[in-house]
C-alpha cells in the first residue's frame, strides 16, 4: 500500500495558497488513478488527510491560529499509523471511505483502499 498525505487544501480555497492546493488537489487524484490502474497487481493508494497541524506551514497560513488547539505532527502521525493499519486489518473493500483521525469533527479521507 502507498499512503500519501493529503490536506483540506486539496478541496477548499485558501487564498495565497494555490500551489499547494493544486499541488494537493492533483495527488489525491493520482491516488485514486494509480489505485485503479494498479490494483490489478495487488498495489493499492491511500490518502490522508491529517488534520490542522502546528507546523510552520500552518502558522504562516493561520498567524492567529491558536497553537493549543491545533494537532502537534507526532500525535498525528500516531493517528495516520492506526488508520492505516485498521483499514489494512478491516480489509476494507470500497474505493472510498471516511476514518475519523481525531476527537474534533475533522475527518481523514481514505481513498482507493482495496488490500
Amino acid at each position: 500500500m502507498v499512503v500519501n498525505i493529503s490536506s483540506d487544501a486539496a478541496v477548499n480555497a485558501y487564498p495565497q495558497w494555490g500551489a499547494y492546493g493544486a499541488s494537493k488537489a492533483a495527488l489525491r487524484h493520482m491516488t485514486r488513478i494509480w489505485d485503479e490502474e494498479l490494483a490489478p497487481q495487488g498495489i493499492h493508494f491511500l490518502s490522508l488527510d491529517p488534520g490542522d497541524m502546528d507546523t510552520p506551514l500552518h502558522a504562516l497560513a493561520v498567524p492567529d491560529a491558536d497553537p493549543s488547539a491545533l494537532k502537534r505532527p507526532e500525535a498525528a502521525a500516531r493517528e495516520i499509523a492506526d488508520a492505516i493499519a485498521a483499514r489494512l486489518r478491516d480489509g476494507a473493500g470500497s474505493t472510498s471511505a471516511k476514518a475519523s483521525v481525531d476527537k474534533s469533527a475533522r475527518q481523514m479521507e481514505a481513498v482507493g483502499v482495496t488490500p
